[in-house]
């Protein structure tokens, strides 16, 4: 199967002429997709639109996907369900850029947006990830997964 090079690369090009409230909405729907640097994410849904104000383009996403992760107690593999629903400006001039610190509509039409993908989806995620709500952790001496077996420095330690 060939690999899509840059599968959150999106034209936007043909907004530059369009007038103000010009819009335009895309679905995206992954199995599974490796967003750069870091980020697998495996059911990837969702819907983004682009629309064209005054500044420039205003993304609006709402998303979710299954993200890869460790339980905080015990420090297994799981996988989180998260949902990001975000709004990002992109301005058509530097000067513009400067005074709101927004990122700017690319030269070449195209925006990638793996960047705001992976940032909001990785915002999304719980603070507490847990494998499941009696997860015991591990043995702060010796590191043994209390889920799985028991040691001899086991203090009744509750994390609930």
């Amino acid at each position: 199967m060939e690999k899509i090079r840059h599968p959150l690369r999106t034209n936007v090009g043909y907004f530059l002429n369009k007038p103000i409230g010009f819009s335009r909405e895309f679905q995206v729907d992954f199995a599974q997709i490796f967003i750069e640097p870091d980020l697998n994410a495996t059911n990837l849904k969702g819907t983004f639109s682009f629309s064209r104000t005054r500044e420039g383009l205003l993304l609006q996403a709402d998303l979710e996907a299954d993200i890869d992760a460790n339980c905080n107690r015990c420090l297994e593999p799981i996988t989180v369900h998260v949902c990001a629903d975000f709004e990002e400006l992109y301005v058509f001039e530097t000067r513009m850029k400067e005074e709101l610190d927004e990122e700017e509509v690319p030269n070449d039409g195209y925006i990638e947006l793996g960047v705001p993908f992976r940032d909001y989806l990785l915002l999304g995620l719980p603070l507490a990830n847990t494998c499941s709500p009696d997860c015991r952790g591990i043995c702060l001496d010796c590191g043994q997964n209390l889920n799985t077996g028991t040691c001899e420095h086991n203090h009744g330690i509750d994390y609930s």
